[in-house]
């Protein structure tokens, strides 16, 4: 018994920790490795096509991308592209489109429906009930004006999944567009670094969630996403999507969180007869092909930041609502019990982290050899490699690579500022709405 001391507890802690560490990312590459797309099937045989999809753009302070990015969506032909803006800006917006050059003839060969309505005030949840109230396809497809389709192919790639008939929402893998003008070490700016960063990071996750239990990394990214038109035409749902509060604050943003949400849980909610669908458990469906991806553009300044605070705030008010109030983590890890698993695990880092920290310490200043071996040959052998494969995978931001390292370590703030700020409500970078500053 004299190898049960205080002493070798801490130090096996933290080798335990490590260990638990690898035995995660082992079982993560282990899933990701079973995922498989959904098949395509023959256009004869499909139950929808790109003519069954209304696409629903919400928009305000939009930037001159915008029409090009319109070029992407039409490039596959869906039924109607609604954008809805307020009603200061819906002739501004209509001005700028039908001065795109171009853009007039490519929507007369596309066959696509253009229209733009409108609300009073900015408010992204009110914005998208009004595009999906006005849409007439059976499936809509919510999309950010920021979103770039990488192929004509989308459409048909992510409608695939709807051949199962519980399938109610689906998304695709979430690139980074970065102009051919910006790849270059003294062009682009540490910001954008950090942002392909983080995106390049989340593509594993994606795959190994969805093949362990039909679940996703916990939200499915509302850049663009598919969502069978009865369940979000729904009164049931737009009342619930449009009054969600968050400590009397009724929230702008976080959508994306809500439908996942929504769609994986919703019938195990107290409240569910008021629906107007009848109960079902409905699924998702990840259609993780190169033909699905869809891009974003980086913000190349400190917009990028309020942008990042924002989307790790709204991470944190969904997993705290999903693993305390609805549906609550036994209900939780009914449905999706890796996601449950997860989810717990990241409402644990803060304190994992401050006993990391004081394990690490503790180590230093009783076996200062042995922390410096395995610090040098364990902890920063693996981050290097890291650094290094996304280095090479993005030669071009090798002069700041230590924005990619700081990123990695964001963990160590972000959580505790989340906490801070929970209730501050923002639209990322639109600055028409208030509250938007951080």
């Amino acid at each position: 018994m004299e190898y049960i001391s205080a002493h070798n507890i801490r130090v096996a802690s933290l080798f335990g920790l490590y260990l638990w560490d690898a035995i995660d990312g082992y079982q993560t590459r282990s899933y990701a490795s079973k995922y498989r797309p959904f098949p395509v099937p023959p256009p004869d045989q499909a139950l929808y096509n790109s003519r069954n999809v209304s696409i629903v753009c919400p928009t305000i302070d939009w930037d001159d991308d915008l029409p090009r990015n319109l070029v992407t969506w039409l490039a596959c032909r869906p039924r109607e592209v609604i954008f809805v803006t307020v009603e200061t800006t819906q002739m501004k917006l209509a001005r700028d489109l039908q001065s795109s050059q171009g853009l007039s003839e490519i929507v007369r060969a596309s066959g696509t429906s253009i229209q733009i309505v409108s609300v009073q005030e900015a408010n992204k949840r009110d914005q998208l009930c009004r595009g999906i109230n006005q849409a007439q396809g059976e499936i809509i497809c919510l999309v950010d004006d920021d979103a770039k389709w990488t192929s004509n192919q989308v459409l048909t790639q992510l409608l695939a999944p709807f051949q199962e008939e519980d399938v109610g929402l689906v998304g695709g893998p979430i690139g980074s567009y970065v102009p051919k003008d910006r790849q270059h070490p003294n062009v682009i700016t540490p910001w954008e670094v950090a942002a392909l960063r983080i995106r390049s990071r989340r593509a594993l996750g994606m795959a190994a969630f969805f093949a362990a239990d039909r679940s996703t990394n916990f939200t499915i990214s509302g850049l663009t996403m598919l969502v069978r038109a009865e369940i979000v035409k729904d009164p049931y749902f737009q009342y619930l999507f449009t009054h969600d509060i968050w400590n009397g604050l009724r929230q702008n943003t976080g959508d994306d969180g809500f439908i996942t949400r929504y769609l994986l849980f919703q019938h195990k909610l107290d409240h569910r007869a008021f629906s107007s669908v009848p109960q079902k458990q409905w699924r998702l469906g990840m259609q993780l092909t190169p033909e699905a991806e869809v891009q974003t553009s980086l913000l190349s300044d400190n917009r990028y930041a309020s942008q990042s605070k924002r989307w790790f705030r709204s991470g944190l008010r969904l997993r705290l609502t999903c693993l305390f109030y609805e549906p609550g983590v036994s209900e939780m890890r009914a449905t999706a019990p890796y996601m449950a698993r997860k989810m717990i695990g990241s409402m644990a880092t803060p304190a994992l982290t401050a006993i990391r920290f004081y394990l690490w310490m503790y180590l230093w200043f009783t076996h200062p050899v042995v922390a410096a071996l395995f610090l040098v040959f364990y902890v920063l052998r693996d981050w290097f490699n890291s650094l290094l494969a996304f280095a090479k995978q993005y030669p071009y931001c090798s002069r700041n690579i230590w924005a990619a390292m700081a990123t990695d370590n964001l963990y160590l703030f972000t959580d505790i500022y989340s906490y801070l700020t929970l209730s501050r409500e923002s639209w990322s970078n639109r600055a028409s709405v208030a509250g938007v500053g951080e």
